[in-house]
């Protein structure tokens, strides 16, 4: 995990706290729990300060971490006579399968679905 240079984000004193003890925690090669506890810091507010710094652009993620995120899905009853369930993606992708379909294959097909474009 990197720290970006030349970011012109201003940040609040807190901030600056938490920031100083993530580049001390980097340095040392320490991981998060292990650094917050022995510097009686709590634990969760540690890691959510990072996630903050991160989303606020200060601290890159590292390299090969890909990043989660929530995607809305719309589910639909029957709309043909050969499918009884329809999945509709934010990308207008839609998927339409019967109660048969395989369940474990769904999560490979909707994630290879969300990333048409």
């Amino acid at each position: 995990m990197e720290i970006k240079s030349g970011t012109s984000t201003i940040l609040t004193n807190r901030q600056k706290y938490w920031l100083e003890h993530f580049r001390i925690c980097k340095v040392a090669g320490s991981n998060y729990s292990d650094y917050a506890r022995s510097h009686g810091l709590n634990i969760n507010t540690f890691h959510s300060m990072i996630n903050r710094l991160r989303r606020l652009g200060v601290v890159e993620r590292p390299p090969g971490k890909t990043v989660k995120l929530f995607k809305k899905i719309s589910v639909q009853k029957k709309v043909s006579s050969f499918s009884e369930v329809r999945l509709c993606l934010p990308n207008g992708v839609c998927i339409e399968f019967s109660s048969h379909f395989e369940s474990t294959t769904l999560p490979a097909l909707l994630q290879s679905a969300a990333q048409i474009k």
